[in-house]
């Protein structure tokens, strides 16, 4: 019996890899976006979702170790939240949503190894753990899951997920939006270098050059509406998704420049994250970081928060470990003269 069986001893069998969900589904517009391939239930509270990332993905192929990106994992499971309580719960598609806390652990770093031969996919169960229904259109729910990538039991995942009456969320978007000034930036303070956030294209940095503010460092963030994997579609506000890759790469350039990490060729241990206010796209964005102290040698943790309107609108904690020597030949080879 695979390690696969014994953690999840009904359903894996069942399920398929050999289409996506419906897109809307997943809160996606492009079917290249879709990261599900199919769920099923077992019983009331326990679901089973079906994963894969393609392997040239414009933003999750673009690293420079031989491990894929745990965020990769990371949103393909944020999808599979939102199949599960459309397909097997009874949410309405096209309720709005707020995802209030999202924190994942890796478990096991090896199970996120390229074979450079296979996508990465996975089975993910979700558990719900609490849902308390307010009214018809209103309810709190926490999920938690497991993800198992190959047999090997490869992340562990939990999330507070509100969704709201259309009429609420409208009211309480006209009232956000009150705030921002008309025209707003446009956001054109040079991107870091690919490099120092560990990627390749310059086109998925997500944030600029930082300032010193005692301990702390500042770093602008740049939404570019045009990106297709972090906007797969129109927004009312700055998603989340965008927001915890500028997490990510500002606390990987806070790590390096503290000597932290020796080198940005690093991989995600944990992130937890908690979001507590909607961010704008009419006014300027910031991520500050804080060092903390490692919880274990070779990593480096860092204490993050999304500013704007001189308020903290999310705070996270993300823990890197260092990949000394394991930086992927493939990837990283040039074209050489003939």
């Amino acid at each position: 019996m695979t390690e696969t069986e014994i953690r999840f001893p009904a359903a894996p069998s069942a399920l398929s890899f050999d289409r996506t969900v419906p897109r809307a589904e997943a809160h996606r517009r492009a079917l290249g976006e879709v990261f599900v391939a199919d769920s099923i239930a077992d019983g009331d509270s326990t679901f089973y979702t079906a994963l894969q990332i393609p392997r040239a993905h414009s933003l999750w192929y673009d690293r420079t170790t031989v491990y894929h990106d745990p965020f990769a994992m990371a949103e393909a499971a944020r999808q599979g939240s939102f199949v599960i309580l459309h397909r097997h719960v009874g949410v309405p598609v096209g309720l709005p949503f707020s995802m209030q806390r999202y924190d994942f652990a890796v478990t096991d770093r090896e199970a996120f190894r390229d074979d450079e031969k296979s996508p990465l996919e996975g089975i993910l169960r979700y558990e719900i753990v609490s849902r308390v229904d307010r009214s018809a259109d209103f309810s709190d729910l926490t999920l938690a899951g497991e993800l198992v990538i190959g047999g090997r039991a490869a992340m562990e995942l939990s999330a507070d997920v509100v969704f709201l009456a259309r009429a609420d969320y409208e009211a309480l978007r006209a009232y956000q939006l009150g705030r921002v000034a008309a025209g707003g930036p446009d956001y054109t303070a040079a991107p870091l270098p690919a490099a120092a956030v560990g990627r390749r294209d310059s086109r998925n940095v997500v944030i600029g050059a930082p300032v010193a503010v005692g301990p702390a460092w500042d770093y602008p963030l740049l939404p570019d509406r045009r990106h297709p994997a972090l906007f797969d579609h129109d927004y009312d506000h700055v998603p989340g998704p965008f927001i915890i890759e500028a997490f990510r790469q500002a606390a990987l350039d806070t790590a390096v420049r503290e000597g932290m990490l020796g080198t940005p060729n690093a991989t995600v241990v944990s992130c937890s994250s908690r979001f507590t206010q909607f961010a704008e796209f009419g006014a300027p964005l910031e991520c500050r970081c804080t060092p903390l102290d490692p919880t274990r040698p070779g990593t480096a943790r860092i204490d993050l928060e999304l500013r704007q309107f001189d308020r903290v609108l999310t705070v996270g904690t993300l823990e890197l470990a260092e990949l000394t020597g394991a930086e992927d030949s493939y990837l990283n080879r040039t074209e050489q003269p003939s």
